[in-house]
């Protein structure tokens, strides 16, 4: 049996606020990026196809690279719609022949779990279709001149994925002209009407205010580095290069900072440091730039669903005068993490005249981080 999924992701978020919720950050990445990644993740899934505005398009690019996604040719972006109907609609073109159902889901419900995905393709085998249902917790009423109470028993919130048997999605949405309330109704009104359901999952969210957002849990970690100094005509600290008549020994380039906060990153991940992870008998990081080094350290924070919060470092040399370089350094560890340059602190001391750190044998650095 073959998946292909569609994930509806055309909106223009107008009850959100003024920026696009497909993009807010949620964990380590954003809502349509962790929307997506589930599915990946199911072994009989071919497609993906994304229905986005457009406009939309590149700034899903560039989500899906930082998330290290961007090379899964299952991924496919198709033209959203007037409607959400019509997004869906659209993304048919891009199944794959060969597919025996589709999921539909909603590119605004990124805390999606594989159990409620397995549970909804089961029982979509029973019937042609599926869907998962939560029951409300809330009381309910109609509005309808006077407030009539209703029985909540009676009614369920309809969430997504929706499984539908490839015959029955062509059905449907071939001959939409119009727009519908949601799949269901565009599979009712094509005359089907045997569809089975599970229990929905309360954590499946969709996100439709800023408070519908939630994180992981914070993590904190601390690093530390030293090189040694020798005769030379530049060093590089936090990516920036710094012109004067030292050099740094190491078997990257020696970027004392970086290899601090990477280091500082893993340790609140629980993983091993960069000496495991970037070996120095290893000759494909001889020379290696640390700046690259740390987008690989990013990569694996966010495989386990965080990205940096804020960053604090602090740097400690004789020389160079360092203060000149700050606001730079700044700028260079914001871009490369993703960071506003409020949440990056970097500092300069010069150990005062104390050990090989204060007769500027060496430079060292020691990074705290948080992660969210």
């Amino acid at each position: 049996m073959k998946l292909n999924v569609i994930v509806a992701a055309g909106g223009s978020s107008q009850r959100y606020g003024a920026t696009n919720k497909l993009f807010s950050r949620t964990g380590a990445s954003t809502v349509v990026v962790e929307a997506i990644k589930p599915f990946l993740s199911v072994k009989d899934v071919g497609r993906v196809v994304v229905g986005i505005e457009t406009s939309f398009a590149d700034e899903l690019l560039a989500a899906l690279d930082r998330a290290g996604l961007a090379e899964d040719r299952r991924i496919v972006l198709s033209p959203g719609g007037s409607s959400r109907t019509f997004t869906i609609k659209g993304a048919m073109s891009a199944l794959q022949q060969d597919a025996d159902f589709v999921l539909i889901h909603d590119g605004a419900r990124p805390y999606i779990s594989l159990e409620l995905v397995e549970k909804v393709v089961e029982a979509a085998k029973e019937t042609g279709v599926a869907l998962p249902l939560l029951k409300l917790s809330d009381s309910i009423v109609r509005l309808s001149g006077a407030v009539e109470p209703l029985d909540r028993e009676d009614f369920r919130l309809v969430q997504t994925p929706v499984c539908v048997r490839r015959d029955i999605f062509e059905t449907a949405y071939k001959n939409a002209k119009t727009s519908f309330y949601d799949d269901i109704s565009a599979i009712k009104n094509a005359g089907f009407d045997n569809i089975a359901y599970v229990d929905g999952d309360p954590a499946n969210v969709k996100i439709t205010y800023p408070c519908d957002l939630h994180s992981p849990a914070p993590l904190v970690g601390c690093g530390y580095d030293i090189h040694r100094t020798a005769k030379g005509k530049e060093i590089r600290l936090n990516g920036v290069s710094i012109p004067c008549d030292l050099s740094l020994v190491a078997h990257s380039d020696g970027d004392v900072p970086v290899h601090a906060i990477m280091d500082a990153i893993l340790s609140a991940l629980g993983e091993r440091d960069i000496g495991h992870l970037f070996p120095v008998d290893d000759p494909r990081f001889d020379g290696a730039d640390s700046m690259q080094l740390l987008s690989i350290v990013v990569r694996i924070a966010a495989s386990h669903g965080y990205a940096v919060q804020n960053v604090s470092v602090a740097i400690i040399a004789r020389e160079p005068l360092l203060s000149p370089y700050i606001s730079d350094m700044k700028t260079s560890l914001s871009n490369a993490l993703n960071l506003p340059k409020s949440r990056v602190g970097v500092s300069a001391t010069t150990n005062e005249d104390v050990g090989d750190l204060g007769a500027g044998k060496a430079i060292a650095a020691y990074a705290t981080v948080s992660l969210g």
